[in-house]
C-alpha cells in the first residue's frame, strides 16, 4: 500500500512548558562549552604536539652542555665549555633555610601540587582582574622549572599551556626534591648568577651553604623579578647619581666600567618573603626577629665573577654577537643569553673564514712587530712635561711615566711631598696623579720598551666610598678602613707603598699605536674576518675589541654619509657646483683644506675626490643639520645605542655642528664595525644588512633557533642614490686622493682623518667585500703621524686576503641611470668650449632628475697678452690669442676672502687694450716703412 506520509515538525521555543525550556537552555549550554572545549582541546594539543623534545630523566644534565663554534665549513673554532661555570649543588647541599624560603613566596603548595596549582592560577586571575594589571602570576616552582629550561620568556597563550604541558610530565618522572634541585641550581637570580650557589657567591661571596635565614630570604625574593629585586645592580658611569644610589664596588664588563650599587627594593621583598616563611610556620617568631634584626647590607660583598675567555677576537666577537641574538630571541638579559651561550649545549655556526682570519692575524702580527721595532711610517705626536709624565696640548695628563709611580710588583709609589699621615693616622693623597669622584681612578702609565711606547690599563684603589673623603686637591682615606687593612700601605724611604693587592691593574703592556680591520662579505652581509688590536697571539680575554667596542673620531670617513648622500637624498645632483674658497664662520676664516689653498669652483664628485673640507661645510650649510642627521639615522650611525651627542642631549657638546657634520670631527664618534655597516650599504646599493659572524644557532635539539643565512637585506634608500655614491668613491680611487690604490678592477674607498689626527682610517669596497681598516692610540688625546701610503699598503695587503686571487667584476650601473657631458664649472649641461677647455667630464646622473641648461659660462675671447684685456683693432697678431674663460655668475671679489685667490681664478676682462692704441698703431706703421 502506497501511502504519503507527510511529515511536518513544528517547534516553537515559546510554546514550551517551563521545565522544557530549562532543558533546551541547559542543552545549548552544554553543547556549546563542548565546542569550545573540543577547539581549545584541538588547539592545545597542536601546540603540545610542537613542544621542544626533552629528556625529562636526566633534567640536571641541561645545565652543563657544551656549546661549540664552527666556521661555515663546519669546522670547529672553539669549543666553549660549560663546566668553569657551573655551580650546581645537590638538594643535600642546598641549606634547609634556602629551599624553605623559595618554596613560601613561589609556590606554598609545592610539595602537594602535580605541577599545577589551580587554587594559585586562581587567586592570580582574580587579583589581576581586580586591579586590572599582570600584577602575580600563578606559575609553580615546576613550571618556572621548565620555563626556564625548554622554553622562552614570551608571555602567550602557547607558551603557558607548553609549560602546563611540561610541567605535568616532569612531576610524572621526577620527585619533588629532584625538581626543587633543578629549580634552585637553574633560577635566574640577577646580575648574571644563576643558581643559588652563585647567587650567594655574587652577593656575598660566599657558598650557600653558609648562607643564613636573612641572607636566604633575600635571595628567594630575587626570583620574582631578577631584574627588579636583585641585592645590587651595575650602573654605568653615565648613570650613576651618589645622592641616590649608594656604592658598594666597581666591575670592568667587556671593557665597560660599572658601579654596583644597592637596590632597596630588594630589602623590601626580603621582609616579604620572612613574613611568608613566618606565617606557613617554616620559621619560628624568634627566629623572624633575628633576622629582621640581621645587618643583611652590611653583609653585602660583591664578588667578581668569571667571564669566559675565549681564544681570539674573531671568537670573542662570535660570542657576543649570538649573546645579542639570543637577548633578541628569548627576551632576556645579556647575562642570561650569555649563560643560555656557555651551557645550553649550541651549535653555533659562524661566518669567520679561519683562513682569512689567520692571515689577518699574521697581518697584525707583523704590523706589531713593524711598530715594536720604531717603524718609520708610523709615530706618535707625544709631549712630555718635566715629570716625564705624557701630556696633551692643553697641558692635562694623558700618562704618568709607570717608573716613577709603581715598582716592578706594581706595588704604587707616592713621594713623600704627595702624602701626608695626621695624628689619628688618617692618611692624605694628592690628586695631581688622581681622578676622583665616586671612587679612586689612577691615570694609566706608559713606559717605552726598546722603540716603541707601551701602556699600562690602571684602574682604581680598591676603597669603599664611604671609607674617604674628596677634597678639592687631595683625598682623605680613614683610619678606620686603614686600621681594618693593615696591609693596605707601608713607608718606604720616606715614599708611601700602596700593596698591589688594592689596585685594579692590567699588568700586560698595550703597544701604542694599535690597529683594528673587518673583512666583510658583500653578497651575505657576513665577517669573515676580524682583529681588534695588536695582541693578536695573546690567549687572554679580549676585553677590548677596537673593531666593535671602540668608538673613535671618523673624521673624512663620514663626509660620503653626513654631507654627500645626504645632498643626494634632498635631491641634488652630483654636477651641482660649490665654490671652494675661503670662507668665515664666526667672524673667523674655517675651515681649511688638508691640501693648500683652495681650488675653487667644483662638482659634488670632485669636492669628494679632492676631500675639500670647505666643500663639504658649504654643502653642509645647504643641507641643513636635520638632513644630515636623518641620513645618518637612516644608515644606521645614530640610534638608541649610539655616542653621537644631539643638541638636546648635551647642547654644550653637541656633535651637530659644521665641524661634527660636516667634517666628521665628534666627540665619541663611531667604532670600526660601525663604519663598515655604512660602506656596506653602499656597497650592497642601498640595501640595509647588518655586518654579523652568526649565521646559525642551533640548539641541542637540531632546531635553528637563529637562522641569518637570507642574503637579502631592508631597503633603506633607492638603488640609483646608492649608485651615483658608490661611483663617486670609486672615481675617488680612480682619479681622486686614493688614486695609488688603483686596480684593474673598480674599487670605491674613502680615507679618514680628523682635526686632531688622532685617528686614521680607510674604508673601502669592491662587489665582493668591505674592509675597514682604523689606526691610533688608545688615547685619542695623542696624534699618530702616519705615512697615508702605508696606511693605503696595509689596506692592499688585507684586500688581498679577502679577494684570494679572485677578481671582483665591475659597478654596473642600475636601471634609471643615465650619463650626460656636464661642464666642471656651472654644473650644466657641457658645450663644445667647456670640452675645448678641458673643463668637463661624463656625469652620471638619476633618469628624472637630469639637468636641462647648458653653461653659458665659458665664452672665448680674443686677448691681448700684453695688457691682459680684450684685444683692439690695433693689437698686432703676434700679442694676440683666442682664450676660453669661464665667467662666474658673480665676479669673484678677493676681498671678500681674505685676500686670497683660488687655483682656478681666471681674469675675464670687460675691457679692451689701452697699450695698444691708434697712436702706437701710427707710430708702428711709421718704424715699419724706415
Amino acid at each position: 500500500m502506497n501511502q504519503k506520509i507527510d511529515f511536518k515538525l513544528n517547534f516553537n521555543y515559546k510554546d514550551l512548558k517551563k521545565s522544557d525550556k530549562a532543558k533546551v537552555i541547559i542543552l545549548s549550554i552544554l553543547i556549546f562549552f563542548i565546542i569550545v572545549g573540543t577547539i581549545f582541546a584541538s588547539v592545545c594539543y597542536s601546540i603540545i604536539k610542537k613542544s621542544p623534545p626533552t629528556d625529562l630523566n636526566n633534567l640536571s644534565s641541561s645545565f652543563e652542555q657544551t656549546s661549540y663554534i664552527y666556521d661555515e665549513k663546519g669546522e670547529l673554532l672553539e669549543k666553549i665549555d660549560a663546566r668553569q661555570y657551573r655551580t650546581i649543588l645537590s638538594i643535600d647541599e642546598i641549606p634547609k633555610v634556602i629551599q624553605d624560603a623559595f618554596v613560601s613566596i613561589e609556590d606554598q603548595r609545592f610539595y602537594t601540587h602535580h605541577g599545577i596549582d589551580l587554587k594559585s592560577i586562581a587567586g592570580a586571575t582574580f587579583t589581576n582582574i581586580k586591579s586590572k594589571n599582570l600584577v602575580r602570576g600563578g606559575s609553580t616552582i615546576t613550571q618556572q622549572l621548565v620555563k626556564n629550561v625548554y622554553l622562552s620568556n614570551e608571555k602567550t597563550l602557547t607558551r603557558k599551556i607548553r609549560e602546563a604541558y611540561l610541567a605535568l610530565r616532569v612531576e610524572s618522572v621526577l620527585d619533588k626534591p629532584e625538581i626543587l634541585e633543578g629549580y634552585l641550581n637553574r633560577i635566574d637570580l640577577g646580575q648574571g648568577a644563576f643558581g643559588v650557589e652563585a647567587a650567594s657567591q655574587s652577593y656575598f661571596s660566599k657558598p650557600a651553604k653558609d648562607v643564613n635565614l636573612a641572607q636566604a630570604a633575600l635571595l628567594a625574593g630575587i626570583a620574582k623579578s631578577p631584574v627588579e629585586y636583585p641585592p645590587v645592580k651595575r650602573l654605568t658611569v653615565d648613570n650613576f647619581d651618589k645622592d641616590k644610589n649608594k656604592l658598594v664596588g666597581t666591575t670592568v664588563i667587556d671593557g665597560t666600567e660599572y658601579y654596583i650599587v644597592l637596590n632597596d627594593k630588594a630589602f623590601e621583598r626580603q621582609k616579604i618573603v620572612l613574613k611568608k616563611m613566618l606565617e606557613l610556620g617554616k620559621i619560628t617568631e624568634e627566629e623572624y626577629k633575628d633576622a629582621l634584626d640581621f645587618d643583611i647590607v652590611g653583609s653585602i660583598k660583591p664578588g667578581i665573577k668569571k667571564y669566559h675567555q675565549m681564544s681570539s677576537y674573531s671568537t670573542d666577537f662570535i660570542k657576543a654577537q649570538a649573546t645579542k641574538e639570543l637577548m633578541k630571541l628569548f627576551n632576556v638579559s645579556a647575562d642570561e643569553a650569555e649563560y643560555k651561550l656557555l651551557t645550553n649545549g649550541y651549535h653555533i655556526i659562524s661566518s669567520i673564514d679561519k683562513s682569512k682570519q689567520n692571515q689577518l692575524e699574521n697581518v697584525y702580527e707583523n704590523l706589531k712587530t713593524y711598530i715594536e721595532n720604531g717603524g718609520e711610517s708610523i709615530n706618535l705626536s707625544i709631549n712630555i712635561d718635566p715629570n716625564e709624565n705624557i701630556i696633551d696640548w692643553a697641558g692635562n695628563l694623558v700618562y704618568l711615566n709607570h717608573d716613577k709611580y709603581f715598582d716592578e710588583n706594581f706595588n704604587l709609589k707616592i713621594s713623600k711631598d704627595d702624602y701626608s699621615i695626621s695624628n689619628s693616622k688618617d692618611l692624605s693623597i694628592n690628586k695631581n696623579f688622581l681622578r676622583v669622584d665616586k671612587k679612586i681612578d689612577i691615570i694609566d702609565t706608559y713606559k717605552f720598551i726598546d722603540k716603541s711606547l707601551v701602556t699600562y690599563n690602571i684602574q682604581e684603589i680598591k676603597i669603599p666610598e664611604t671609607s674617604f673623603k674628596n677634597q678639592k686637591d687631595y683625598i682623605v682615606i680613614d683610619h678606620a678602613f686603614l686600621n681594618e687593612n693593615p696591609n693596605f700601605y707601608k713607608i718606604v724611604d720616606d715614599n708611601l707603598v700602596i700593596s698591589n693587592e688594592y689596585i685594579n691593574i692590567d699588568r700586560t703592556p698595550t703597544t701604542q699605536p694599535e690597529s683594528a680591520s673587518l673583512i666583510t662579505d658583500v653578497d651575505t652581509g657576513y665577517i669573515r674576518a676580524i682583529v681588534g688590536g695588536l695582541d693578536t697571539k695573546s690567549k687572554n680575554q679580549k676585553i677590548f675589541n677596537r673593531a666593535y667596542d671602540s668608538t673613535r673620531n671618523p673624521g673624512s670617513l663620514l663626509k660620503p654619509f653626513s654631507v654627500y648622500l645626504a645632498s643626494l637624498l634632498k635631491g641634488d645632483r652630483l654636477s651641482d657646483v660649490v665654490d671652494d674658497t675661503p670662507m668665515y664662520v664666526d667672524g673667523n676664516m674655517w675651515p681649511s683644506n688638508e691640501y693648500r689653498g683652495y681650488k675653487g669652483l667644483l662638482t659634488r664628485r670632485l669636492a669628494l675626490e679632492n676631500n675639500s673640507n670647505v666643500a663639504a661645510v658649504k654643502i653642509l650649510q645647504e643641507v641643513g643639520f636635520q638632513k644630515s642627521v636623518e641620513t645618518l639615522k637612516l644608515i644606521g650611525l645614530i640610534n638608541e645605542n649610539d655616542r653621537f651627542l644631539t643638541t638636546g642631549e648635551d647642547p654644550s657638546r653637541s656633535d651637530e655642528t659644521l665641524d661634527g657634520l660636516g667634517l666628521g670631527n665628534l666627540h665619541y664618534g663611531f667604532s670600526p664595525y660601525d663604519m663598515t655597516k655604512a660602506y656596506l650599504t653602499v656597497a650592497r646599493l642601498g640595501d640595509y644588512k647588518e655586518p654579523t659572524a652568526i649565521i646559525k644557532i642551533i640548539d641541542s635539539n637540531g632546531e635553528a633557533l637563529v637562522d641569518n643565512s637570507n642574503p637579502s637585506g631592508k631597503r633603506i634608500y633607492k638603488e640609483t642614490i646608492a649608485h651615483l655614491l658608490r661611483d663617486v668613491l670609486r672615481t675617488n680611487v680612480a682619479r681622486g686622493e686614493l688614486k695609488p690604490m688603483l686596480r684593474k678592477y673598480d674599487q670605491g674607498a674613502m680615507m679618514g682623518i680628523n682635526k686632531d689626527s688622532s685617528d686614521m682610517w680607510l674604508s673601502g669596497f669592491t662587489n665582493d667585500y668591505v674592509i675597514t681598516t682604523w689606526f691610533g692610540a688608545d688615547s685619542p688625546k695623542i696624534s699618530i703621524n702616519m705615512d697615508r701610503n702605508y696606511l693605503i699598503d696595509t689596506y692592499k695587503e688585507i684586500e688581498k686576503i679577502a679577494q684570494d686571487g679572485e677578481l671582483p667584476g665591475k659597478f654596473e650601473a642600475p636601471e634609471g641611470i643615465v650619463k650626460k657631458f656636464i661642464c666642471e664649472k656651472s654644473g650644466k649641461l657641457g658645450t663644445k668650449l667647456c670640452e675645448e677647455a678641458q673643463d668637463g667630464y661624463l656625469e652620471s646622473f638619476e633618469a628624472t632628475n637630469v639637468p636641462t641648461e647648458y653653461c653659458k659660462g665659458h665664452v672665448k675671447l680674443l686677448i691681448c697678452n700684453t695688457s691682459g684685456r680684450l684685444a683692439g683693432e690695433y693689437c698686432p697678431k703676434e700679442d694676440v690669442e683666442l682664450k676660453i674663460l669661464f665667467k662666474r655668475d658673480k665676479p669673484y671679489n678677493s676681498k671678500d676672502h681674505g685676500g686670497i685667490y683660488p687655483d682656478d681664478y681666471q681674469y675675464v676682462p670687460s675691457l679692451y687694450c689701452n697699450v695698444h692704441d691708434e697712436d702706437w698703431y701710427m707710430e708702428h706703421k711709421k718704424r715699419g716703412r724706415r
